[in-house]
């Protein structure tokens, strides 16, 4: 960690007053603060570093486009659910009840699953995580965990608790393991917002539970009667709380500020990474446009969703962390902004904050590396391209 606030030195202590008068004049205002507050670092970033010469770049041609570097079957692409690359090159692209596997140049070289609910089979893929040696850990929105080898040959297959959300390689041998809320609560109430958090376990490989490493920050709902029932419906702009790991460590935010918690792999928070007073009021012109995508005749359900809004964005959508130990934070887009491209603020991992990197339009990131960028690019046909964009850090 370091600070980059810069000290004026002075060589003769008669200019002092006048060398002083334009040091004051020309010093730039510090990055970041640090402090220490009860044992827990707090990282404050004050404003970005990148000016138009030092802000990363991406190419604006594909690296690899893999919906165009074959044809047939193998090369058409529907539910991209994961991008990932290997240790080698290849690249491994998961859909709905498969995941396919491709050289570095885009040849396709096999694949493994299918639908059903047998060895090598899934109902539906929700998540792929790449831990040592390149295994691979695919989870099925039946609770099973399918590990294959770097091949695509079936290791082994375990459980892990109902209303898993995602899982998390730690780097350190084990898991995490995140919970969605329905597995511990049921709800009671009138109605209204509403947020239940989840909870977070470290698993080890074989996907036997160690501990459990506290709680994750839950989505927003909104409850709406209808007569003596209750309807679960999304608000709009809905905080959702987000979990990445990285070396050891968990991330950890609530999307209600920009700040993201760092705790240990056994939950003991040790540093908090925030943008302080980072705007998220909306706009009179975003509500407006909020209310214009309802229609000109809004059903009273989705016009209590509109009614509901709490008047401030969500800070994030999406934490990632790239192999340097940065942190990629995707700007919030309601559902009415999708077709707007994402944008991902970068905090650097002493916790700088860079700027800002805004994709191509119609792309969708899945993977930071250092130089490329994965994701899928949908073109004007809603055709899916898995691809990997050249990333230039300057």
């Amino acid at each position: 960690m370091f600070d980059r606030r810069e000290a004026a030195r002075f060589a003769a202590p008669y200019l002092w007053l006048s060398t002083l008068a334009c040091a004051e004049a020309t010093v730039e205002p510090s990055l970041v603060t640090d402090r220490d507050s009860a044992g827990v670092q707090i990282v404050e970033a004050l404003r970005p570093a990148w000016d138009d010469a030092g802000r990363w770049t991406i190419d604006p041609e594909p690296v690899l486009d893999l919906t165009r570097s074959g044809t047939g079957e193998n090369h058409e692409f529907y539910n991209v659910s994961a991008v990932a690359r290997l240790s080698d090159g290849r690249v491994a692209v998961s859909g709905r009840q498969d995941i396919r596997l491709y050289s570095a140049a885009g040849e396709f070289l096999g694949a493994f699953g299918r639908e059903g609910e047998g060895p090598g089979e899934f109902r539906r893929i929700g998540g792929v995580v790449r831990i040592a040696g390149d295994t691979l850990l695919l989870l099925d929105y039946d609770e099973r965990v399918t590990v294959v080898t770097s091949d695509l040959t079936l290791s082994r297959t375990f459980t892990v608790p109902l209303f898993t959300d995602a899982i998390y390689d730690l780097g350190d041998g084990t898991l995490l393991v995140e919970l969605g809320y329905g597995s511990m609560r049921t709800y009671q109430g009138s109605g209204g917002r509403r947020r239940e958090p989840g909870q977070l376990w470290r698993f080890d490989v074989q996907g036997a539970r160690i501990d459990s490493v506290g709680e994750s920050a839950g989505f927003e709902e909104l409850m709406i009667s209808r007569g003596e029932n209750l309807l679960s419906t999304v608000p709009f702009f809905a905080r959702v709380g987000q979990v990445a790991t990285r070396r050891g460590r968990i991330l950890r935010g609530s999307a209600d500020a920009m700040e993201v918690e760092e705790l240990s792999a056994t939950g003991e928070l040790i540093r908090i990474l925030r943008i302080p007073d980072y705007p998220l009021e909306l706009t009179s012109d975003e509500m407006a446009a909020a209310r214009e995508s309802l229609g000109e005749n809004p059903g009273s359900v989705t016009m209590q969703m509109f009614e509901a809004m709490s008047g401030l964005r969500p800070a994030y959508a999406d934490i990632m962390v790239d192999p340097s130990g940065a942190i990629w934070l995707e700007r919030h887009r309601a559902r009415h902004e999708r077709e707007s491209p994402q944008s991902w603020l970068i905090l650097d991992a002493d916790g700088t904050w860079l700027g800002q990197l805004v994709m191509p339009p119609g792309f969708s990131l899945q993977e930071v590396r250092m130089d490329v960028l994965l994701g899928v690019w949908r073109d004007a046909l809603d055709v899916e391209h898995p691809q990997l964009l050249g990333l230039h850090r300057n």
